[in-house]
């Protein structure tokens, strides 16, 4: 029986387990428990239980009979967990839908503090903001050594080590990190943690073990889930764009140029180059909240629907009755990383033409147009792009998204078939870490698995 390679998603919603098997070369499956939110009493908070997340990778790592080669973590980047000299968490995890760091102080709120101490504006949500927002409320852990991110947090709870170096696609998430030259500004990095002297995590190399379990499994640093998306999911670089909806949304386009539109970030690519990224807060996250409405209103007219009926009911009205351009809808129900501030709108409404089916198809219009300013802000770079690959439950299981995406792009769509692309990146990085799989061969190997 060959070893298999392990790829470990920590996501907003659930924790998932892709497992690879290279000589059987199929699409690997996968394994999910959910991954629930933490009511920790503070209305500013979006926080999850890093114990509970820790248990929930053990047990789906139970799960696997046959041998594991290797394992890398991926998953949901920003946010931060408090731990201690031993590297148990004495904090929940913070996510990166946290918004403690817009809490006014003294008549100023924490991102706009940092903003006139060290010019550098960082998004709600972004691991130094929150920790900076934290020693303002009193928030940080008195039996807290340091913080990192949940990916961290996870790898180094694997190998019984408190990890010091993180690969670049984690770190940019924390904020204020150059993915040129590789690290942290050293003036915000004084102001957030109030030393002259800060130290914090550093930069491994692509591909680098962090360590080892107790059974002797080899355990890769972990990776941002937007680059091992596009790793597991891209063979095509230079003329792909890949978009990812979840409960957030993103567009990605691989370059080697370090120029991005200010609209964007530049993030780092496991050494090959950079990741020009439009991202925004909501995407599934928009149309579940539609969803929640419609169910509300069913059930206070007395009727009992379940929620899987609801989604039902809005695909089949959007195929039925919703008319594109109906409806003009802003999606940005929890602000943009611009603007926090800013909140989402419906126009263009007349006497006949509010529907269900038109909501519906607004919803999913709005959630597409968001992204697609992204290309348009691409210029040059996004004209080279001959196809839109496209990965997401929401894409997966409701055509109406593949229908917007047609109509905003321009562009043949291909659906990446696979459960969960950053799972599967971060098993083919597994791979690759302990050279079983070549780099080259891992984008072959997607072109002939995914045919993406």
């Amino acid at each position: 029986m060959g070893a298999v390679h392990i790829g470990l998603d920590i996501g907003t919603t659930n924790i998932t387990m892709v497992v690879l098997d290279l000589e059987q070369q199929s699409v690997p499956s996968s394994r999910s428990i959910p991954n629930v939110r933490y009511q920790t009493g503070e209305s500013y908070a979006y926080a999850q239980d890093p114990v509970a997340i820790e248990q929930a990778v053990r047990s789906l790592l139970a799960q696997v009979k046959q041998p594991i080669g290797s394992l890398c973590v991926t998953g949901q980047v920003h946010g931060i967990v408090y731990h201690d000299a031993a590297g148990k968490a004495v904090s929940p995890l913070y996510t990166w839908l946290d918004r403690r760091a817009m809490e006014a102080i003294d008549g100023v709120d924490s991102q706009h503090l940092l903003y006139e101490k060290t010019g550098v504006l960082l998004p709600s949500g972004y691991g130094l903001l929150a920790h900076y927002a934290n020693r303002r409320l009193g928030k940080v852990p008195e039996e807290s050594t340091g913080f990192c991110g949940i990916l961290e947090y996870v790898t180094g709870r694997l190998i019984g080590s408190v990890l010091d170096r993180s690969d670049p696609s984690c770190l940019g998430p924390f904020g204020a990190f150059d993915p040129v030259a590789s690290h942290f500004n050293s003036n915000v990095l004084q102001e957030v943690f109030g030393s002259t002297e800060p130290r914090f995590l550093d930069s491994c190399t692509p591909f680098a073990l962090a360590g080892y379990t107790p059974e002797g499994i080899p355990v890769a640093y972990p990776v941002g889930d937007n680059q091992a998306g596009f790793f597991g999911m891209v063979s095509d670089w230079q003329h792909s764009v890949l978009v990812s909806m979840g409960t957030s949304g993103q567009l990605s386009l691989f370059s080697t140029d370090s120029n991005c539109p200010s609209s964007m970030e530049l993030r780092p690519f496991l050494g090959e180059g950079f990741l020009h990224v439009g991202a925004t807060l909501t995407a599934g996250k928009a149309y579940e909240t539609v969803q929640r409405f419609i169910a509300s209103t069913i059930r206070s007219a007395g009727m009992d629907i379940s929620d899987e009926a609801v989604f039902t009911l809005m695909k089949q009205t959007g195929q039925t009755e919703g008319k594109p351009g109906a409806l003009q809808i802003d999606t940005r129900l929890n602000g943009s990383r611009k603007d926090p501030a800013v909140r989402g709108s419906i126009r263009g409404i007349d006497l006949d033409n509010l529907t269900l089916g038109n909501l519906v198809i607004g919803t999913i219009d709005g959630i597409v147009d968001e992204l697609h300013q992204f290309s348009t802000e691409s210029g040059e770079r996004f004209a080279k792009m001959q196809r839109i690959i496209a990965t997401g439950s929401s894409v997966r299981k409701n055509p109406l998204f593949k229908d917007a995406l047609g109509r905003a792009f321009r562009l043949p769509t291909t659906i990446a078939e696979v459960d969960d692309g950053a799972g599967f990146g971060a098993a083919l990085i597994a791979a690759v870490a302990t050279r079983a799989l070549g780099r080259n061969e891992s984008r072959s190997l997607v072109g002939k698995l995914l045919g993406t």
